[in-house]
């Protein structure tokens, strides 16, 4: 969809009845409509999202939003959990999830959580603050249900940088897969359905994620890298070697995922095609197979991890699309197997569209609080922009309401827009 002046001032009642009860979890009525002035902000067509202009074009001093947004005690935790508890079952059934990085490019050193590292957003190093992302997808579209700063361990050595930027004093260094987990944690404790975790070889090289998520009994579908990993097709046998190094040692020796992908006889290859979203046919080949991961007896006590390999290789390539490696709590049918490998590509959408449309990426402000309050309203901004969305094509609404009158506070901040700016209707 394409995000529209028209369709703002279309869907402004809407809006009312679609904010009364998620922003009730910021608590006191002139935050609720600060909140409501900063979705607003966010819907209303324009180049930049930054609070300044979002102020000019709501005829508001910017102040405002600036302490919301910036200094406000409110926790966005509570927000998102709002989103996850109330929102997100109107969307199901769920394909997956999705959880992913984006970045957003930075000038200075003082914005929490900025450094010269890897920014999907540009593809190359680059000075930029990233985000750990977690989605959830109908295989259409995706929604929201939750996303964290990554902060360097620069960051962390260096208290007197956080202390300036607002970070919490003691917050320990995580990794992106160990704020994934957090985020996985999170959505399940509040019970969105669980459906196949999908992600790029930044989490599916991770034995140890992978690992995780089997704790926690998540189906996963994984992206690898698939010349790091040594496996065999057949459970191997061992014998004992004290000499050695490591105490057992194969009879046969482990291949990388690739050679065994080469290696697939033709009969294990499954033809699919599909029509793309330009309406184009596109054809692949899928194959999958148990593997047995050697890495785990690189360490005294170790074993071997079982798991699915499954390979998109589309005929005459002369390298596979992706490998994958996977777990299913149900057998894998084709189709499943074609939706799970092309999966991904809708959280590259949500990026881009939050981003170009939504000032996902225009925050300038510098501070840990101010980060998060804004990634927070602007998920709430590109849910309304889904639900619309969804209304229009499958002639669906969802209201995450209990019934309740609608917020005054809100109310009468929505129609102070309409009235103030009715010209432009």
């Amino acid at each position: 969809m394409n995000w529209s002046q028209h369709l703002f001032w279309r869907n402004l009642h809407e809006l009312k009845l679609f904010l009364s009860p998620i922003l009730a979890a910021v608590g006191r009525s002139e935050r609720r409509v600060a909140a409501t002035r900063y979705v607003q902000g966010l819907l209303m067509p324009g180049q930049r999202k930054s609070i300044e202009p979002m102020a000019a074009k709501l005829r508001i001093d910017p102040q405002g939003l600036q302490q919301f947004i910036a200094d406000s005690p409110w926790d966005e935790t509570a927000v998102w959990r709002v989103i996850r508890q109330r929102v997100i079952p109107s969307l199901e059934p769920l394909q997956a999830w999705i959880v992913d990085e984006t970045g957003w490019v930075k000038q200075g050193r003082s914005s929490v959580g900025v450094a010269h590292q890897y920014c999907g957003s540009v593809g190359k190093q680059a000075n930029c603050q990233v985000s750990v992302e977690l989605v959830v997808s109908d295989g259409e579209a995706v929604a929201p249900v939750g996303g964290r700063l990554y902060l360097p361990e620069s960051w962390i050595q260096d208290r007197v940088r956080c202390a300036a930027a607002g970070v919490p004093p003691n917050l320990p260094f995580k990794t992106k897969l160990e704020i994934a987990l957090d985020l996985i944690d999170q959505a399940l404790s509040d019970g969105v359905a669980t459906a196949p975790l999908l992600g790029d070889s930044v989490y599916g090289d991770s034995s140890e994620f992978r690992q995780k998520l089997r704790e926690r009994n998540l189906e996963f579908f994984l992206q690898v890298t698939p010349s790091s990993h040594k496996a065999w097709t057949q459970p191997p046998v061992f014998e004992k070697k004290l000499k050695r190094a490591y105490p057992h040692t194969a009879t046969t020796t482990a291949r990388t995922l690739e050679q065994i992908a080469h290696d697939l006889p033709s009969k294990k290859w499954n033809p699919v095609r599909w029509k793309s979203a330009d309406r184009t046919v596109r054809k692949t080949r899928l194959a999958w197979c148990e593997v047995y991961l050697a890495h785990g007896l690189r360490q005294a006590g170790g074993h071997l991890e079982k798991a699915w390999l499954v390979v998109d290789w589309p005929e005459n390539d002369p390298h596979p699309y992706h490998c994958f490696l996977a777990q299913w709590n149900r057998p894998l049918t084709l189709a499943r197997g074609l939706q799970l490998s092309r999966g991904r590509w809708p959280i590259e959408q949500y990026f881009q569209r939050s981003k170009d449309d939504l000032g996902l990426d225009h925050y300038e402000g510098r501070s840990w609080t101010g980060f998060h309050h804004h990634l927070v309203i602007s998920a709430i901004a590109y849910l309304f922009v889904l639900i619309v969305h969804l209304r229009a094509k499958k002639n669906f609404w969802v209201d995450v309401g209990d019934g309740a009158e609608g917020d005054a506070a809100i109310f009468g901040e929505i129609d102070r827009v309409l009235l103030l700016l009715r010209h432009e209707i």
